[in-house]
């Protein structure tokens, strides 16, 4: 097996012919046709496609991750993460059967998010530790004669039909002079930063283009990331950073822009136990990943926005704090933003929600997903109780009591606003003038 001291190479060209080995030329065929729909159904957004570059930044434990576009031709995405191994090229070479099905400390879990590269490109490279290899369309593989013609000009003749192979699962070992000079560049002047990246020889610059351009916008969007502290947008003039830096005394998050806070944060991480019912249950769901078969506790995060409070001139202060977020920017999170924006809730909230592939639409008939509705009411009371006792928040911690949410036809809906109506009912958090938590009556 190699390791990240070992090279690569054998593993690649092993892989290259087992995936290239094909008894009849139609299987081939039929794989290319099945991955290229794949690839270019998967992201039809383009933050989307980028989303699962950093997710796979962040899941190899990257702290800084590099983006830039060379020449108006090549978008790269590198990072200082864990090198491939011989795990994460067969990950990234197959089909469900990413390295992160089971790693519970993993963001990912289908093994299809490195193909969404694919609909944005013909040619990827990629380095590791000094070492390359890429997914070439353009690249011929041997024609195997025992396929019934001595070539693929003839066969396509007698067949009446082009012959196209899976370039996307295949990876060809590549030799340093046979990647462009100018990458070869960039990467040697950021050799001590960077161990991997991701090289994308992209069929539309300018839709890359703007979604960068949006990313830098929307900094709040990297809150939940395990890892990343550091987003760097290289250009040939002005380099664009944003950074995460945490306050533990409070669970305060500041994402700066350029040094300079564009938001501020309160996070709440809450460990949930996996009732034995939900557990079986799981067990029985066909769309359950396998990794939350594995699992005894799940976690939660909630998020409220907060706004620094300004002194007045008498240096008392009168406003800000602990902000309910606006409906409009009230959208789940799956440690990255998803597209999910109906449910209306007073703080951002974080958890493994189970989606479609391209994080668009969430399963409401998941028992997982269900389960973690039921509880998101309880955990953002258990919160307010904490935050009354606290006389930074005592008066602003109301702000974030939830409100029913529609339409009640959804079953996710449904489990959260019959949890919120028992905790109201239930649940002690109206502090009276001797900080005692009271009821509602």
């Amino acid at each position: 097996m190699t390791t990240n001291e070992t090279s690569l190479r054998q593993c690649i060209e092993e892989l290259s012919a087992k995936n290239t080995d094909y008894k009849f030329p139609e299987q081939a065929i039929n794989q290319a046709e099945s991955l290229k729909s794949l690839s270019s159904d998967l992201y039809t957004d383009n933050i989307r496609f980028i989303y699962e570059l950093i997710q796979n930044a962040d899941d190899a434990q990257a702290r800084n991750i590099y983006l830039t576009i060379l020449e108006e031709k090549y978008f790269i995405i590198a990072h200082n993460g864990k090198a491939f191994d011989e795990k994460d090229l067969k990950g990234i070479c197959g089909v469900n059967n990413g390295t992160k099905k089971k790693d519970l400390d993993k963001t990912g879990y289908k093994g299809l998010g490195f193909k969404a590269v694919f609909g944005k490109s013909d040619k990827v490279m990629i380095y590791s530790r000094g070492e390359y290899f890429r997914f070439d369309s353009f690249y011929q593989i041997k024609w195997n004669k025992e396929w019934g013609t001595d070539d693929q000009q003839t066969w396509e003749k007698e067949n009446d039909r082009q012959f196209i192979y899976p370039w996307q699962i295949n990876p060809v070992w590549t030799n340093e002079n046979e990647i462009p000079s100018l990458i070869r560049i960039f990467l040697n002047r950021k050799k001590k930063q960077i161990h991997v990246a991701y090289v994308i020889l992209l069929n539309n610059i300018g839709e890359i283009n703007s979604a960068i351009n949006q990313l830098k916008q929307q900094p709040d969007l990297f809150l939940f990331l395990r890892n990343i502290s550091h987003i760097t947008f290289l250009t040939e003039s002005i380099n664009d950073t944003i950074s995460i830096d945490r306050d533990l005394s409070h669970g305060l998050k500041k994402v700066f822009v350029n040094k300079t806070i564009d938001s501020q944060w309160i996070i709440k991480r809450f460990e949930l136990d996996i009732p034995d019912r939900i557990l079986d249950k799981l067990s029985k769901d066909t769309k359950a990943p396998e990794k939350l078969r594995l699992i005894k506790k799940a976690e939660i995060f909630l998020a409220a926005k907060y706004n620094a409070p300004p002194p007045n001139e008498h240096g008392a202060v009168i406003s800000g704090g602990i902000e309910k977020l606006r409906e409009q920017d009230s959208v789940l999170f799956s440690y990255l933003p998803t597209k999910i924006f109906e449910y209306k809730f007073p703080v951002l909230i974080n958890a493994n929600f189970l989606t479609n592939v391209n994080r668009e639409q969430i399963h409401t008939d998941s028992v997982w997903n269900q389960w973690l509705f039921e509880r998101i009411s309880g955990e953002i009371f258990q919160w307010i109780k904490e935050l009354v006792k606290d006389n930074k928040f005592r008066s602003q911690a109301y702000r974030l009591i939830p409100s029913k949410l529609h339409p009640e036809n959804n079953i996710l809906t449904k489990k959260f606003n019959d949890s919120l109506a028992a905790n109201i009912k239930h649940c002690n958090f109206i502090s009276n003038r001797k900080n005692q938590l009271l009821r509602v009556r």
